[in-house]
């Protein structure tokens, strides 16, 4: 069984759609409590789940909720990120061999996966020498500030080049709920035109907060 945590119908409807039984509502500005994991283990019929929090400050309530259970093999994959869950659970071979074989696996995936955002700046700061302004568009990964600029497609395609898209085999563009179809598709564009050995995918995620998730696997 697969329980994967998301904010948002359209990320929540992409992760069902690659298989996860159970989709847990939350995100950076809403984590989920142990209960809610133990509640979504209940509902699975299955002898291992694997669970996939997608954020570092989930991880804790999901690996408590993993000792408390009992009634199957818990399995706490550490993804930190949208684009680490993404990217594992879409490569998950359940007939791989036993349950830590694939925990295993899944582990040596999200290790190799890259996941950037564009998110707009709520307020002033500078940071990782980039002076940041109130209502520009960052760049960053993880809590590292890449990039301010006043377009969020020109801050995702500038995050794109500083973490070398060119160099992995797959660009998923993961967009908010604020961007336009417009918008969505002059990045695409753009982004293939610009890195021609990358496959460029464009998904709906219709999550709050960023505007864009970059995912390079």
């Amino acid at each position: 069984g697969i329980v994967s945590v998301a904010s948002g119908e359209g990320l929540s409807e992409i992760f069902r759609s690659l298989g996860c039984d159970v989709v847990v509502n939350g995100g950076q500005s809403m984590n989920p409590s142990t209960e809610d994991f133990l509640r979504a283990f209940e509902k699975i019929n299955a002898d291992s789940i694997f669970v996939f929090p997608n954020n570092g400050n989930i991880l804790m309530a999901a690996k408590q909720a993993a000792e408390l259970y009992d009634k199957a093999q818990v399995l706490v994959v550490p993804s930190k990120t949208v684009g680490e869950g993404y990217a594992a659970i879409s490569m998950l071979d359940p007939s791989e061999g036993d349950a830590q074989a694939v925990f295993d696996t899944l582990c040596e995936i999200i290790s190799g996966v890259v996941t950037g955002t564009v998110s707009r700046a709520s307020r002033e700061t500078t940071k990782d020498g980039v002076c940041v302004h109130a209502g520009d568009y960052i760049g960053f990964v993880g809590d590292h500030i890449y990039l301010d600029v006043e377009s969020r497609n020109a801050a995702a395609e500038q995050l794109a080049e500083k973490l070398g898209a060119e160099h992995y085999d797959i660009l998923l563009l993961i967009c908010g709920c604020d961007t336009s179809p417009e918008e969505r598709s002059n990045l695409q564009r753009t982004l293939q035109q610009k890195y021609r050995r990358t496959e460029v995918i464009m998904l709906d995620g219709g999550q709050p907060v960023y505007d864009y998730i970059l995912v390079l696997e």
